[in-house]
C-alpha cells in the first residue's frame, strides 16, 4: 500500500549537509498523485524537507477514506484530507486534531456544458445530476438546488461511481459532482464549454479543502518536527507561486506521465487555491461548516474549535 519517493542518501546531503540524521515522517497524501499536489512534491523534490532535517516519505492511498483512519490509527504521521471528512471522522470518534491548511477554499461544485441548455442554477430542476460518493455529495447539490428554490422532491440525484465526465459528456446526466479545478477544465469539457455552479456561491459554506490532521499524541510527541513540515509547506507553496514551472517541472520529474497539457491546466487552476499561510486560525470557518453538516444529519454532535486544531509555532530552518 506504501508507495514511497526513494532518494539517494547523497543527494539528501548535497541539499542539507547539516541534516545528516533526517527524522522520517509518513504523509499520507488524499488520492492520487495530481495536480493539487505539485508544492508537496515540488518540497520533496527540491530538498525543502530535508533542509529542515525531515525524510518525508509521501505515500499514495488505496482509498481516499484511508488516510484519516490511518492518522487516527498512528500508522501515518500526516494525513491530507479535506476538512469536511475529518469533521466527519471526529465526530464519529476518531483521535484526530488538524495541525495546518494545504488549499484554504472550496473546490467543488456542480458542472454543466455550455452547449446544454443549462444557464442557470434553478435549471437543474427535475433534470439528472451524477455524482459519485454518498452521503456527502447527495447533502451537498441538494442544499445548492434548495438554494434557488428547487424543491428536494424535483432534485434527481443518479449515483454513477466514477464515470460521472462521460455520462455527462454523452448526455446521461446533465451535470455532475465536480472540481473546478480538475472536471471543469478536462479538454473534452472545455472543447464543450464548463459551465460552473461553485458550492460556496450557493449555501454551502467556505470550507479549507485540504487540511493536514494527525494523532493527538503524534503531535504531542512529535511537535518540533510538524513544525517543521508545516514550515516546509508554506515554503514550497510560496516558492510555487513565485516560480510555477520550475515547481511544476520537479513535479513532473517524479511523475512524467502527468506532464500533459491537462494537468498543466488543472495545475494553473490550482495555483490561486493553495494556502498562503499553513495556520488554522479561523473559527467562524470551523463553526460554519459544522453547523451544516449537523442540519444535514451528517454529524451528531459539534466540537469545540479548541479541539479541532493546533497551532504549532512555525520556525526557520
Amino acid at each position: 500500500m506504501r508507495s514511497a519517493i526513494v532518494f539517494t542518501a547523497s543527494l539528501f546531503l548535497s541539499l542539507a549537509p547539516f541534516a545528516t540524521h533526517a527524522t522520517t515522517l509518513a504523509v499520507w497524501l488524499d488520492y492520487l498523485p495530481n495536480p493539487n499536489h505539485v508544492p508537496l512534491f515540488a518540497a520533496l523534490e527540491l530538498g525543502r524537507f530535508a533542509a529542515r532535517g525531515l525524510d518525508v516519505d509521501l505515500v499514495v492511498p488505496s482509498s481516499a477514506s484511508d488516510p484519516a483512519k490511518l492518522a487516527a490509527a498512528r500508522v501515518a504521521d500526516v494525513a491530507l484530507t479535506p476538512q469536511i471528512n475529518y469533521l466527519i471522522a471526529r465526530a464519529e470518534g476518531l483521535p484526530l486534531v488538524a495541525i495546518g491548511v494545504y488549499i484554504d477554499e472550496s473546490l467543488g461544485g456542480l458542472l454543466a456544458l455550455s452547449d446544454s441548455d443549462v444557464r442557470d442554477l434553478a435549471d437543474l430542476a427535475r433534470r439528472p445530476i451524477g455524482y459519485s460518493l454518498a452521503p456527502l455529495e447527495p447533502v451537498l447539490w441538494r442544499a445548492m438546488l434548495s438554494c434557488v428554490g428547487v424543491p428536494a422532491e424535483d432534485v434527481d440525484l443518479i449515483s454513477i461511481g466514477y464515470s460521472t465526465t462521460a455520462a455527462l459528456l454523452d448526455g446521461s446526466v446533465a451535470a455532475i459532482g465536480a472540481f473546478r479545478n480538475i472536471e471543469a477544465v478536462l479538454p473534452e469539457v472545455e472543447a464543450r464549454g464548463p459551465v460552473f455552479f461553485p458550492q460556496e456561491a450557493f449555501c454551502i459554506p467556505a470550507t479549507y479543502d485540504l487540511v493536514f490532521v494527525a494523532n493527538p499524541t503524534v503531535v504531542a510527541e512529535r511537535a518540533a518536527d510538524l513544525a517543521n513540515f508545516l514550515a516546509a509547506v508554506e515554503e514550497a507553496i510560496a516558492a510555487t507561486r513565485e516560480a510555477p514551472d520550475a515547481a511544476f517541472a520537479a513535479f513532473a520529474r517524479l511523475y512524467p506521465e502527468l506532464d500533459d497539457d491537462f494537468d498543466r491546466r488543472s495545475f494553473a487552476a490550482t495555483l490561486p487555491l493553495y494556502a498562503e499561510s499553513v495556520t488554522l486560525r479561523d473559527p467562524s470557518v470551523w463553526q460554519a461548516v459544522q453547523e451544516f453538516l449537523a442540519q444535514a444529519g451528517l454529524v451528531a454532535r459539534l466540537t469545540p474549535f479548541e479541539s479541532l486544531v493546533v497551532d504549532l509555532a512555525l520556525s526557520e530552518p
